[in-house]
């Protein structure tokens, strides 16, 4: 019998792209805060709020619900860039 490992990649680098009925991202998908021009993977919602992280991993931060869209595809594109370069660095 053989058995297989398999390693899951931490919640701050796990990115979805899946968007609910509106186009707004939900929890695990990367977003982009309006108001500060930042892409960052939803984590969850607190007191009305969400919060984001960056999408390699660092400190979150709060935004409201109506300062959060979908990234262009670019953004996306940067953002996952940014994934496997820290990744790359880090020798995973």
């Amino acid at each position: 019998m053989r058995l297989w490992s398999v390693a899951i990649a931490p919640r701050s680098f796990f990115v979805m792209d899946g968007h609910d009925e509106r186009g707004k991202p939900s929890i695990g998908d990367l977003a982009k805060d309006t108001t500060t021009d930042r892409v960052g993977v939803l984590m969850g919602e607190v007191a009305g709020r969400y919060l984001m992280r960056p999408p390699a991993g660092g400190c979150e931060w709060e935004v409201k619900p109506e300062h959060i869209e979908a990234p262009t595809a670019r953004e996306e594109l940067s953002a996952r860039n940014g994934v496997r370069n820290r990744m790359a660095r880090l020798g995973l």
